[in-house]
């Protein structure tokens, strides 16, 4: 009879290649994560400083960040979501010196 080799033996040899051959990175590559788009629908707002040019947040296009100039506010972020010492670019009124302009628009973003 010859001597041969188990299936088990056989799937032994070929984890254990398998394992070195992958012992330099860690692990097995992990799958790429997906893109995801998300959609909101959001509102435009007005600034009410009466010597203002009127300046009108539009959230589909972000805005400057006069009190942190490094980083600016990226499209996508709702009003209600700046930051609270967020003041108009235009005059340098606070956020308390807005109202709802009445136009809505839809950003997509990928997340």
């Amino acid at each position: 009879m010859r001597n041969r080799p188990s299936r088990r033996n056989i799937l032994f040899a070929l984890c254990a290649g398998l394992a070195l051959m992958t012992a330099g990175t860690g692990t097995l590559a992990a799958p790429l994560p997906r893109k995801v788009a998300v959609t909101r629908r959001l509102e435009k707002w007005l600034c009410t400083n009466q010597d203002c040019e009127p300046y009108i947040y539009d959230p589909s296009l972000g805005a400057e960040n006069i009190e942190d100039e490094d980083n600016p506010i990226p499209p996508g972020v709702a009003f209600q979501e700046l930051p609270d010492n967020w003041v108009c670019p235009t005059c340098g009124d606070p956020k308390s010196h807005f109202v709802p302009y009445g136009q809505w628009v839809t950003v997509t973003l990928e997340a």
